[in-house]
This record gives C-alpha cells, sequence and structure tokens, in this order.
C-alpha cells in the first residue's frame, strides 16, 4: 500500500509539472494581450495598466474578422464531412460480412501511417486541376477521409451488444433507422470526443492551408499569424498575443467542455476489437 502510495504520488506530480509547463506559456501570452505597448519587455507576467487595445488593433491592422470565419467555416464543414463519412464506414464494417472486409480495413488502417506530407503534392495536383485552388472546397474536400475516426468508431460498435442489433431488426427497423434510432445514441460520448479531436487537427493546420489558399477569400487564422508576423506589425508583440490567444480560446472551451468524453472514449475504444 506504501509504494502504491508513493507510485501515486509521483504520478500525480509529474503530471502536475507537465501540465504547468504547457500552460505557462499560455499565461504569458494571455497577460502579454492585456499589456501597453510600454510594458511589454517587463518581466512581470500580468499586466500593471490592463487595455484591450491589443484586441482592437488586431481587427483594425489586419483582416482577422475574416481570417477567423474562414476557420470556422472550414473547420465546421471539414469535421462534419469527416464524420458522415466515419459514420457510414464504420457502421459497413461492423454491420456486414462482405468479400474483402478485412482485407479494405487493413488498407484503412495503413492509411493512419502515411504521412500527410506525402500525399500533399498529388492532392495539389487534383485541386489546381479541379479549379478548387483558394477555395473552401480545396480545404475542405481533401481532407475528408479521415481513417483514425473510422478506426475509433468502428471500435465502439464492435462493443454493441448483438442482441440490441438484431432487436432493432425483428421490430422492423431498417439499416436506416437502426443506424439512426439505435447506433447513433449510444455513440454520443465515442463521436463527441472525435469531434474534439478532429477540429484541433483542422484548426491547427497550417501547411495545407498555406500552399492552397492565396488570397483573404480563403486564408485561415494560423496563415493569417503568419502574414501578421511578416508584416510591417510583426514587432509589435502585444496585437500578435492578442491574435494568439483569440486563436487559442475557441479549442480550449471546446476540449474542456467535452474532456471526459475523450478520456472515456480512448480508455474503452480498447475493451473489444
Amino acid at each position: 500500500m506504501r509504494f502504491g502510495l508513493r507510485w501515486n504520488i509521483t504520478a500525480h506530480t509529474v503530471c502536475i509539472l507537465i501540465s504547468l509547463m504547457m500552460l505557462v506559456p499560455l499565461l504569458i501570452a494571455f497577460g502579454a494581450s492585456f499589456k501597453p505597448e510600454n510594458e511589454i519587455g517587463l518581466a512581470t507576467p500580468w499586466p500593471l495598466a490592463p487595455t484591450f487595445e491589443n484586441y482592437l488593433r488586431v481587427f483594425q491592422d489586419m483582416p482577422f474578422a475574416h481570417y477567423l470565419w474562414n476557420s470556422i467555416a472550414s473547420t465546421t464543414l471539414r469535421v462534419l464531412g469527416q464524420l458522415v463519412l466515419a459514420v457510414l464506414a464504420a457502421y459497413a464494417f461492423t454491420r456486414w460480412v462482405f468479400p474483402g472486409r478485412d482485407l479494405l480495413f487493413i488498407a484503412v488502417l495503413g492509411a493512419m501511417m502515411i504521412p500527410h506530407s506525402l500525399v500533399m503534392i498529388p492532392l495539389y495536383v487534383m485541386v489546381a486541376r479541379l479549379g478548387w485552388f483558394d477555395t473552401y472546397l480545396a480545404l475542405v474536400v481533401p481532407n475528408l477521409a479521415a481513417p483514425f475516426a473510422v478506426f475509433l468508431l468502428r471500435q465502439h460498435m464492435l462493443a454493441f451488444p448483438k442482441s440490441l442489433l438484431d432487436a432493432a431488426e425483428i421490430d422492423g427497423a431498417g439499416t436506416w433507422r437502426t443506424l439512426w434510432l439505435v447506433i447513433l445514441p449510444n455513440l454520443k460520448p465515442a463521436l463527441a470526443a472525435l469531434t474534439i479531436i478532429l477540429f484541433l487537427e483542422c484548426w491547427n493546420e497550417y501547411f495545407w492551408p498555406l500552399i492552397v489558399t492565396q488570397t483573404e477569400a480563403s486564408t485561415t487564422v494560423q496563415v493569417g499569424l503568419r502574414r501578421f508576423l511578416d508584416s510591417e506589425l510583426g514587432n509589435q508583440y502585444g496585437p500578435l498575443m492578442a491574435a494568439v490567444t483569440l486563436v487559442c480560446v475557441p479549442v480550449l472551451a471546446l476540449f474542456f467542455l467535452a474532456q471526459r468524453q475523450v478520456v472515456e472514449t480512448f480508455v474503452s475504444s480498447g475493451l473489444k476489437g
């Protein structure tokens, strides 16, 4: 018991230290976003005279509102598309037995191991030939396939009691009604966690939006921050920290709202294969 107690204390201490290492830079950026220009060089983490001027300048000196809207719109469309395709694919893998099913699922798992950078050139050529360059289609469509999402949802569907599906079939529920009325309601925790993961991946993506966008019509916030650094305002750290804070707020809020589902989903996804 003493060894177990010491191990728990050590493990929690390490986790707290790692959390602080992750949290301190965010707190510094948050504090600097409220500092006036004459306090940026001070070592104090919190401003002596807080001001919202930096946040106002973010929207006045750069089209940040447009960048933010582009990120919200493209991320929402992409995540919704990924969820729909992943649910349908996982449902097919678990509900029916068809020739080549296992081989096809192995191919899905293999796709998880291919770095996205290896397929960017052919995807870019496809986008250019289809005339999608500098549009939402370029940001959304090439990334709709999410192998990890298919794998995660399949693991959860495999854990469903077969008697539940048989009862739905006896009651006269067809394929779509079973999916809509039986499968999806029991997938809410997994879907919530998967939404968080896919949202984070899409929201933080930088390189793909960089190569397929050019004008403000489709530029996302990540690329917009890079353009802010390259502009004549790039050495003004107050507005920059304000922009960074605004970019972090949506993902942090989304994660804190559903962090329990994220943990529970990853624990239960490995219970049955």
